[in-house]
């Protein structure tokens, strides 16, 4: 059982230290799942020589998408 302490005890030494254990396995499973994400990036179809002007609604979509996994995963 954990109890909370309004000192710095042993207790809230404790509680601070999961937390920060908590928080970062939640970074490190944002950022594999991210890297698997950009492995799906390779499958869609490359839009880096077409005018972003000129591309069709689900084609900026896909970009969108490219950009947003890549960007994240980095």
């Amino acid at each position: 059982m954990i109890i909370l302490s309004t000192g710095l005890g042993n207790g809230t030494i404790t509680i601070v230290f999961i937390l920060l254990i908590i928080l970062l396995m939640m970074i490190f499973q944002k950022k594999y799942l991210f890297k698997g994400l950009a492995t799906f990036n390779k499958v869609l179809p490359s839009l880096y020589k077409k005018d972003i002007s000129k591309l069709k609604g689900y084609e900026k979509l896909i970009l969108g998408y490219r950009y947003w996994v890549t960007r994240n995963s980095l």
